[in-house]
């Protein structure tokens, strides 16, 4: 299937606008220029599907609440370590807009087969990729996953997330599930194209994703072993800060643990006592995280395990190692020492466990947007029992989510007493402050500045006078706010 004049002609628009934005606007120009081919061409995204379908191009679809963006990254990373090439939106542009123009800006020129009038050889535009890695908003994902016909599906997890966008979390998984359904009924009948799907065995409302699904499916996720005991005597308290399925996703009965009945114990294994809906047990588990070193441990006809020292910390960056490992090894057969050399080296992008020194710091950098995610990452900021000097930068723009009342879900209390400074920024700054206050938080440890960029400049001079040990500073904002500072932090020498 040959691209036609049209395609050639949205190709060309495609890259003469972004060239106007990215160098003379000096403005990231991935998605603006498909929003408006969209506006002109309504089936732009299905035209270009179908040329890539032809060429026999595979798709990886990555979704999820949190996590999709690194996940996604360490995939494609990955294989263009192994030597292919990849189309992916490295800049975690997920909705229709970013996943299209990811596809468009894949296709370069190239000399044609076919030749001018005067014998000149013609040119023309070729699919650079190999592969498609797309990271998907789980908004679009059900109709981005009909037209691009995804060979394999992951699921990283399903918090609340946006709730006045989104609506309550088991709808939206619903819509995924019907989306993946329709898509492994029409393979049904076609093994060399049945869908593959990398679910999370700790996770009921991911793993749902499978249930009584026509597909190949592998899961991943922890052993008891993974996590240290000295951090939390309580390790139900753990494993509930990562579900939000209180009941089960399939009858909507209360969910119970499949071993005692009476807690429910996410990390390792769950069960519906009405429905049967149950976890699986993990094709690929975590079984240590010792010395800065992450052990795997595979179930295959010969068991075998994979060590390696990661670029990134925390118990929900290891799944997201967990979820790129099950697809690079089992669906992709690249080689242990590839992946192992990718995810020992792997660079973050701006806000997702991004790292930089600057003004005599280390800057850590981490997007908050949900109950869950924001755990998570206190959780990791804590966990050395360091205390920890803050920048929350907290607004409630259409992007961040207009309802704020999330951060009352968020467990403040109980990581309140590592908290050395807390200065806050944004839109809504108080309400962090109050949630903070109420908590049990010192309010002359809590500073409120709405100049981002003086806010800043007071978490750096508060943690240069708290004179800890480790010379660093957190910075937690929201979407909107992840935007604003990206200029200002990279200037920063």
């Amino acid at each position: 299937m040959f691209l036609n004049k049209k395609q050639k002609a949205e190709i060309f628009f495609y890259i003469f606008l972004k060239f106007i934005l990215n160098k003379i606007l000096k403005r990231e120009g991935d998605v603006l220029p498909a929003h408006i081919l969209r506006k002109i061409d309504k089936k732009v995204l299905e035209n270009f599907a179908k040329h890539i379908t032809s060429l026999g191009i595979p798709v990886i679809l990555v979704t999820g609440t949190n996590g999709k963006t690194t996940a996604s990254n360490i995939i494609a990373e990955t294989i263009k370590l192994s030597g292919k090439k990849v189309c992916f939106n490295s800049n975690g542009a997920n909705m229709t807009n970013g996943i299209l123009g990811a596809i468009i800006g894949s296709y370069k020129l190239s000399k044609s087969s076919s030749i001018g009038a005067k014998g000149i050889a013609m040119l023309d535009f070729k699919f650079s990729a190999d592969i498609i890695v797309m990271e998907c908003d789980e908004k679009v994902f059900p109709a981005v996953c009909s037209i691009l016909n995804p060979k394999i599906i992951t699921a990283t997890n399903f918090y609340r997330d946006q709730l006045d966008r989104y609506g309550e979390v088991n709808s939206t998984v619903f819509e995924i599930k019907k989306a993946v359904k329709k898509i492994s009924e029409e393979l049904k009948n076609n093994a060399s194209k049945k869908i593959s799907l990398v679910l999370p065995s700790f996770e009921p409302l991911a793993a749902f994703l499978g249930y009584e699904i026509n597909a190949d499916k592998k899961y991943f996720g922890f052993d008891e072993s993974f996590f240290n005991p000295n951090y939390s005597n309580d390790i139900n308290s753990v494993e509930m800060e990562l579900s939000d399925a209180v009941t089960c996703p399939n009858c909507k009965n209360m969910m119970f643990s499949s071993k005692d009945g009476t807690a429910n114990r996410f990390l390792y294994d769950f069960k519906c006592e009405k429905c049967g809906f149950a976890g699986n047990e993990p094709d690929i588990k975590a079984t240590q995280n010792i010395s800065g070193s992450l052990t795997f441990e595979l179930k295959k006809e010969k068991p075998c395990s994979f060590a390696f020292k990661p670029a990134l910390s925390g118990d929900y960056n290891a799944a997201n190692y967990l979820a790129a490992y099950s697809i690079l090894k089992y669906h992709l057969n690249i080689g242990d020492d590839i992946i192992k050399t990718s995810f020992e080296n792997f660079k973050t992008k701006f806000g997702r466990s991004y790292k930089k020194k600057a003004g005599g710091f280390e800057i850590n950098i981490d997007l908050v947007k949900n109950p869950a995610g924001f755990a998570g990452v206190l959780k990791k900021l804590t966990e050395s029992g360091s205390k920890v000097n803050i920048l929350f930068v907290f607004s409630d723009r259409a992007a961040d989510g207009r309802d704020v009342s999330w951060i009352w879900d968020v467990d403040f209390e109980k990581y309140k007493d590592y908290i050395e400074n807390a200065v806050i920024s944004g839109l809504r700054p108080y309400d962090i402050a109050l949630r903070l206050k109420t908590a049990g938080m010192n309010p002359k440890k809590i500073t409120v500045e709405y100049n981002l960029k003086k806010a800043v400049e007071a978490i750096m001079d508060k943690a240069e006078a708290a004179g800890l040990n480790e010379k660093k500073i957190y910075i937690l904002p929201t979407y909107t706010e992840l935007l604003r500072l990206k200029k200002y932090i990279n200037g920063i020498k």
